[in-house]
């Protein structure tokens, strides 16, 4: 489910169980015209509104996720009917979020997220994952930093073949299932001193498969990141298998 909330006074306008054409291929400088699916509450006074957020909600009702929107315009000719037998679908013109495929992930985010999910999807769809676990991690209150306490924390490198992947795999590493630990070098960085800042519990990192992990990712972008761990007292463990 969706809702749009005025900022302001926190007053829900409108709950949809779908959004279309809200989350496309890039970002547009012009405002887009996106469409809320089968709409089950409406309560829009006037067509303009300044201050919205977009919100992402569970099957329990909680937020998951949220878009600041700001402006948005609703475009209607007049009002349509809602009501128990009617759900229409309702277009809206704003601005629209860059992820493509983050609408199908948040459905599986509503259901719960397991372990391994990230690695599940195809290549093409780890920005919009990553982009998702981000945007829940903030949206339930957490912080950049580190949550999980176990001593040593394991990465798959067999299953990182893109950027995108392995900060997808470092959060699931380092903070459980739909975990955050950055989504770039300097985002890792950040959740490296706030952990340290915080005193969260020291780990060891053991990197499974690295050498396949450094032909995927360039020995640049490995030696950063590793580099990145070793600077903030994390040792970086390969291992074969």
């Amino acid at each position: 489910m969706y809702r749009l909330v005025d900022e302001d006074s926190g007053n829900v306008l409108l709950t949809a169980e779908d959004i279309r054409d809200f989350f496309v291929d890039q970002d547009l400088e012009t405002a887009q015209r996106f469409t809320f699916v089968r709409v089950h509450r409406m309560e829009i006074t006037r067509r303009k509104t300044e201050r919205t957020e977009l919100q992402v909600v569970d099957r329990q009702g909680q937020p998951i996720g949220a878009y600041y929107l700001g402006r948005v315009e609703a475009a209607l000719g007049e009002a349509p009917s809602v009501s128990d037998d009617e759900h229409p679908d309702v277009d809206f013109v704003g601005y629209t979020c860059e992820y493509p495929k983050a609408g199908e992930i948040w459905k599986k985010w509503a259901e719960g997220v397991e372990r391994g999910d990230w690695a599940r999807q195809p290549p093409e769809w780890l920005g919009s994952w990553l982009h998702v676990a981000q945007t829940a991690w903030f949206t339930s209150g957490k912080r950049a930093s580190r949550y999980e306490a176990q001593q040593t924390v394991f990465l798959d490198g067999a299953r990182i073949t893109t950027r995108d992947a392995f900060f997808c795999a470092v959060g699931e590493a380092v903070n459980g299932a739909g975990g955050y630990f950055g989504s770039s070098h300097g985002g890792l960085i950040d959740c490296l001193r706030t952990a340290q800042r915080e005193h969260a519990p020291p780990f060891r990192l053991v990197w499974r498969e690295l050498p396949f992990s450094r032909n995927a990712l360039g020995d640049e972008f490995t030696d950063a990141v590793v580099s990145a761990f070793q600077e903030h007292g994390v040792a970086v463990t390969p291992k074969e298998n």
